[in-house]
């Protein structure tokens, strides 16, 4: 059988070459979702498809690279709709693979909360066949640059190694954490002693009864909690944010989402909010719990920010962005026992303020806090950062990034939450035109569509990105096969 594939008609009197080689820069879970896809329904229409990602597995990031097992998903398994088409793949998995076997903590009341690595073992498996039959390539380095060459995209990794590319997908992940002012002027024994929490090193040479201080009291405050609890930590843990608000727990019972927010009228933060409130008494007054109209309101939080002018979104990030965070990123029930435990007897406090200074005083650290009420102090022995994403200029973080937003490729939103793209993840010159061959995907999408952290957004996101590559190249290009006469 010979195959032959050639240029539509249309693209015979253009310049332009059929798109069919795909980069992605980026090997997390969103990066590695897209590649799985786009081999499964490209298979006509993509050539090649290569995967920049320095780590050693595609699938895992930095979220499900976690080499401990202490720390869990946050979200029970049968709501982790991870692959599209198939929403009880990760759950379907947990139970043939034999991990609830060693793992029989994760079965909670609330549902299954698999350890993250797990999940990371999970891609891993996704990946495998593809990765051994070439069909996925990944390669071992990260990006030093991007740049246009002959209308195709140039992308030249660590090690010197080059790739051309008809489509660019980003798939870069978060941004780092930010980092309070106050870290900056620590002189080096100091700073030796303060450790990001996803560290490899974090946790080592913490004694049992040395008192912690954890910069922030979000999801990652809650894992380096449950690390604490894991290595025998009895000590003082105070934690601290701006806001003092910690994430919510999981409701049991199995209750399916409440509400309806698909209106029109919601179309300011104000409207938003009093809406929320009404349809959470409404719930509670038929024994229902809050945490299921924050489930209908997850439903349709894309197109509730989509409806949302600028200057309400604004509004909404500023004043009431924290309050959904913590009830719509629910505590696993494991760190939820852990923290509660903690809490009632006084071993775990939360601090509301911002660090401002760091000082040695002989074997202990001395936090310096400023409250609403005051300045305080906490005496600790290790710091631990845990604090959320950068929201400033996301182009800044990465090298070859800064230079594509230098050559006008990409820019940044105004919000902070990422680059500027439209519903579909192509990117927006500064004139607002999209670019159709320069995609965003996964959380630094979030300025177009909103809600794009959790794992079943991202899959939606990644399977509508995929078919629109795939459709366009589809288009352009057309495949004759001639088989031979028997």
């Amino acid at each position: 059988m010979l195959k032959i594939r050639i240029s539509s008609p249309r693209l015979q009197a253009s310049t332009t070459r059929p798109a069919s080689r795909v980069a992605i820069i980026g090997g997390g879970y969103t990066g590695a979702i897209i590649a799985k896809l786009l081999v499964e329904r490209g298979f006509r229409e993509i050539d090649e498809v290569t995967v920049f990602e320095p780590r050693d597995q595609l699938g895992c990031g930095l979220a499900y690279d976690a080499q401990n097992i202490d720390v869990r998903l946050n979200v029970a398994a049968h709501r982790m709709r991870a692959i599209p088409g198939a929403p009880t793949a990760f759950l379907d998995w947990l139970q043939t693979s034999g991990t609830l076997t060693v793992d029989p903590q994760a079965i909670t009341p609330e549902g299954i909360f698999a350890r993250r690595r797990d999940f990371g073992r999970f891609m891993q498996a996704q990946l495998a066949p593809f990765l051994d039959s070439g069909a996925i390539r990944h390669v071992r380095q990260a990006v030093r640059t991007v740049d246009r060459q002959n209308e195709q995209w140039r992308i030249t990794g660590s090690s010197g190694d080059t790739i051309l590319a008809d489509i660019l997908i980003l798939a870069t992940g978060h941004p780092p954490a930010s980092r309070p002012a106050a870290l900056d002027r620590l002189n080096p024994l100091t700073a030796a002693r303060v450790s990001d929490v996803f560290a490899p090193n974090a946790f080592n040479g913490i004694g049992n009864s040395d008192p912690i201080l954890i910069v922030g009291s979000g999801l990652t405050a809650i894992d380096a909690l449950s690390r604490l609890n894991a290595i025998g930590h009895n000590g003082n843990v105070t934690l601290l944010s701006r806001t003092g608000l910690i994430p919510r727990p999981h409701a049991g019972g199995g209750f399916s989402p409440f509400g309806d927010f698909r209106s029109t009228e919601l179309a300011s933060a104000r409207k938003l909010l009093a809406k929320v409130r009404a349809t959470i008494a409404d719930a509670q007054a038929q024994g229902i719990p809050w945490q299921s109209v924050f489930d209908a309101l997850r439903q349709h939080a894309q197109e509730l920010w989509q409806g949302l002018p600028t200057g309400e979104r604004q509004k909404f990030l500023r004043r009431l962005r924290r309050f959904y965070d913590v009830h719509r990123y629910r505590m696993p029930p494991q760190g939820a026992a852990i923290l509660e435990l903690g809490l009632d007897t006084g071993r775990v406090r939360v601090e509301r303020g911002d660090l401002t200074s760091i000082a040695q005083d002989g074997q202990s650290l001395l936090a310096a806090i400023e409250t609403r009420n005051g300045s305080t102090e906490v005496r600790c022995r290790r710091i631990l950062l845990a604090t959320g994403p950068e929201s400033r200029s996301y182009a800044i973080h990465q090298r070859f990034l800064l230079g594509m937003h230098r050559d006008g490729l990409i820019q940044s939103d105004p919000f902070g939450l990422g680059l500027a793209c439209d519903t579909v993840g192509r990117t927006l010159t500064v004139t607002g035109a999209p670019n159709t061959s320069l995609f965003i995907a996964g959380p630094p999408a979030r300025p177009a569509l909103g809600e794009l952290t959790g794992v079943p957004e991202i899959a939606a996101q990644a399977a509508n990105m995929v078919d629109r590559i795939i459709c366009c190249c589809a288009r352009e290009t057309r495949t004759i096969v001639i088989s031979p006469s028997v």
